[in-house]
């Protein structure tokens, strides 16, 4: 019986192989030689450009401004196996051969090189021959800034007044930038919109802007903030017409409850603007506050600008109030002082001992009969520590007044205290 051929038994032989791996071999050389000595051309992409922008500004004061990382796409050719490498994008080089010695839009001519002495590839071309950068010696100016609301007279309420717009931060920004375009800003704004009708204060946030001397843009600037918008507060204060008063302080302790001197205010009442919420149980504007060490005998006359006046605004124009405060029967008389001495409003935790006195003797002013009585050891002398700092060690110097009954010390005096 004839034996049936299998091909797989040609592997079993011995000169079958070596011709089967012959032509083998010889094949993949053929693939080889012809798939990676082939001249190919590729374009490689994002090829980052070189401008040594530290060396500009060291030699011209000269910064960029804008974009400032530029790439571009080189075309090589050459072997397949040197165009496919992974490293020729290291060893393409772009820069530009333009000398930038002045502010402006610069058009920078490129250059392409590479870093190896023989790449064993061509470069054919760049996907741009320049690139425009701006440069300008950097400035910073500071602006007041300027607000812009839009706001119409029928937003307000009837019986309310719209006030001065307020800041909440700083009314003043700096601006950085190239110096052309810096030197254009004639000012910087702050805009927003309100809508609806307002009866109380509200908040907005305005955006800032700049604006030209010719109208015209610019360009890379920036406001050295966080944010490139700044809250302005529109305060709205109801209409009310009131009486006005004064307050006292030192008061002489026969006086606390029943005050003995005539006091006018001219004028007597004014228009104010309030906020509403500080209208409740308020019958009358306390415009200045009187220390009795200010009071001598006879007339004595305040003069108070309306503009010292805190919390309101005038909308009657009134400028100023005089306050008159008549002491009637009044007398004076020098005195020599005592060494005793009281401490008002001491710290909480401290002690305070009397170190000397600036004066030995003071003006005491009240009724003549109370001052006749008055010896030196019946005056007590009272320092007021108020003002004082909870940390605030050592000797310092505070003022001093006189209590006794219905008089009291006229002028300033000043001890020095030791607080431990």
């Amino acid at each position: 019986m004839k034996k049936k051929f299998k091909l797989s038994d040609l592997f079993y032989n011995n000169r079958f192989l070596l011709v089967f791996s012959v032509i083998v071999a010889v094949g993949f050389w053929l693939f080889a030689s012809i798939e990676f000595a082939a001249v190919i051309t590729e374009t490689k992409t994002n090829i980052p450009v070189q401008i040594d922008y530290k060396k500009i500004e060291e030699n011209f004061g000269l910064k960029p401004f804008g974009e400032t990382d530029f790439t571009v796409d080189v075309t090589v050719s050459g072997q397949k196996y040197v165009v496919d490498a992974d490293d020729i994008v290291d060893d393409i080089v772009v820069t530009t051969s333009t000398v930038v010695s002045s502010p402006g839009t610069q058009t920078l001519k490129l250059d392409v090189s590479t870093k190896s002495e023989r790449p064993g590839y061509n470069i054919i071309e760049l996907s741009d021959d320049e690139i425009e950068v701006y440069f300008d010696y950097p400035k910073t100016k500071e602006f007041l800034v300027e607000a812009e609301i839009d706001i119409s007279e029928s937003s307000v309420a009837d019986g309310y007044h719209l006030g001065d717009y307020i800041f909440q931060e700083a009314d003043k920004v700096s601006v950085s930038g190239p110096e052309i375009q810096v030197n254009k800003i004639e000012k910087v704004v702050a805009s927003a919109v309100v809508d609806g009708l307002l009866t109380e204060n509200t908040t907005v946030d305005a955006a800032l802007s700049v604006i030209t001397k010719d109208g015209s843009g610019v360009n890379y600037i920036k406001f050295n903030r966080q944010s490139e918008s700044i809250q302005i507060t529109l305060p709205v204060y109801k209409i009310s017409t009131l009486p006005v008063e004064c307050s006292f302080v030192n008061i002489p302790s026969e006086y606390i409850n029943e005050f003995p001197f005539e006091v006018k205010i001219e004028p007597s009442t004014a228009v104010f603007g309030i906020p509403e919420k500080k209208l409740e149980g308020i019958d009358g504007i306390d415009i200045y506050t009187i220390d009795f060490s200010e009071l001598r005998p006879g007339v004595n006359t305040f003069d108070v600008p309306a503009s010292d006046i805190s919390g309101v605004v005038m909308l009657d124009g009134t400028e100023r109030f005089t306050v008159t405060v008549d002491t009637g029967n009044v007398v004076s008389s020098i005195l020599e002082v005592p060494l005793n001495i009281e401490f008002n409003n001491l710290p909480s935790g401290m002690t305070a001992e009397l170190v000397n006195l600036s004066f030995t003797h003071m003006t005491v002013c009240g009724p003549k009969e109370s001052l006749d009585k008055l010896t030196k050891d019946s005056m007590v002398l009272v320092a007021n520590l108020e003002n004082t700092d909870d940390s605030a060690k050592g000797e310092i110097a505070v003022p001093v007044t006189l209590s006794s009954g219905d008089c009291w010390s006229y002028g300033s005096y000043i001890a020095t205290v030791r607080l431990s």
